[in-house]
């Protein structure tokens, strides 16, 4: 991972490949979300509805552990080393993706390894689709901000 003090050209580059795998990432926990949204329309048996809520609840973990504590901070290291004042949205946008983890987690703990009723499981999931729904803009807006807005600087950067 690159360092404060990394060159900024190569610091977006790896900052460029990061965002690159998480967000492959969250197309993974919008597909495992859509495929128990149809399991539960279609009345999948319990057993395998399981099984996929499981591998949801494992795919919310890494995705919000991978952006806390790897995509999160090297956005913001980003920032404070092109050192445009672009770091002031993070101050604005992380409490709010701080509660979505909040309820993120609440539904993971809730649903990991106990089974509810299939109507309290509808009500919960579609819960989640909201606050994740809100998350992704609220991330959507950090990269950017804090990413996307160095773009431009670093590919009319003259190479060295």
């Amino acid at each position: 991972m690159p360092h404060r003090n990394s060159d900024p050209k190569r610091q977006f580059e790896a900052v460029e490949g990061l965002l690159t795998r998480w967000l492959k990432e969250r197309r993974e926990v919008l597909g495992k979300y859509t495929e128990i949204a149809v399991a539960l329309d279609s009345g999948l048996d319990s057993e395998r509805l399981q099984q996929r809520q499981q591998g949801l609840c494992e795919l919310l973990v890494d995705y919000v552990s991978a952006g806390h504590f790897e995509v999160f901070h090297e956005l913001i290291d980003e920032a404070e080393n092109f050192a445009d004042g672009s770091g002031a949205l993070a101050e604005k946008v992380m409490p709010a993706i701080a509660d979505t983890t909040e309820v993120i987690m609440a539904y993971e703990e809730k649903y990991c390894g106990a089974q509810g009723s299939q109507e309290k499981l509808k009500r919960d999931l579609s819960a989640l689709g909201e606050v994740l729904e809100s998350r992704f803009v609220l991330e959507d807006q950090l990269i950017a901000g804090l990413h996307n807005r160095h773009r431009l600087l670093v590919t009319s950067a003259p190479t060295t």
